[in-house]
């Protein structure tokens, strides 16, 4: 048996992210990881039943994950006419690669627990741009709704334009989460945040010299 690393959880600010060790989840784990963690599978934390499916044909690949949670309805008393219900869970991601190390991907996520629901779409890309230029990008919606609460629907946006070459390593992100987005089977530290950084890091490489590498690096938000 495993045991998680200890890590401090009182008076956090955020999130505090302890890592998948579940054979179940760990086997495949990147075949539904987006650049926005729409899918942390730590938060499917008492399962009964589940089937997964992962593969690829050609340039095309898809996956399909279905599977319960008894964990929200043990936790309500017992007096509640939804303690003991479970949450019903499901994934699908579809992606196409293209050109030369590019791709385009679709991911949607569900879940729901009696009167409350939770749906995410997301459209995401890789674009090759050239030999040294890479352009990576992300769009979702949410779609939730808490139990005996009003519907709420809110974007997230994630971007980044990235250059590598012989001495020069260059990236630029930029990253969106509005107050409405939720993303119950993620991992989203913190929403209602907008922010844009900047990364350069220069090599120069003397030549017949034990020094072999010399770095500048500029980090700016």
């Amino acid at each position: 048996m495993e045991f998680d690393e200890p890590q401090v959880t009182i008076n956090q600010r955020f999130k505090v992210f302890f890592p998948e060790k579940r054979p179940f989840f760990t086997e495949n784990a990147g075949f539904f990881q987006t650049p926005i963690n729409l899918f942390f599978s730590r938060r499917i934390a008492d399962p009964q039943f589940g089937a997964r499916l992962t593969g690829k044909l050609g340039p095309w690949g898809l996956g399909f994950l279905a599977m319960d949670d008894r964990a929200r309805g043990k936790l309500l008393p017992g007096s509640d006419p939804r303690h003991d219900e479970r949450a019903a869970i499901g994934l699908l991601r579809a992606y196409r690669e293209f050109g030369k190390q590019s791709n385009v991907g679709l991911l949607f996520t569900s879940r729901h627990f009696a009167s409350s629901s939770n749906r995410v779409l997301s459209l995401d890309t890789r674009l090759k741009l050239s030999p040294n230029w890479v352009f990576s990008g992300q769009f979702a919606r949410s779609f939730a709704r808490e139990l005996d609460s009003p519907r709420r629907t809110g974007p997230s946006s994630w971007a980044e334009l990235s250059y590598t070459g012989r001495h020069l390593l260059y990236a630029s992100r930029y990253l969106d989460h509005s107050p409405d987005f939720r993303a119950e089977l993620g991992f989203i530290p913190r929403v209602d945040v907008r922010k844009m950084e900047h990364y350069a890091r220069y090599y120069w490489k003397p030549k017949r010299s034990p020094v072999w590498r010399l770095a500048r690096t500029s980090q700016r938000q």
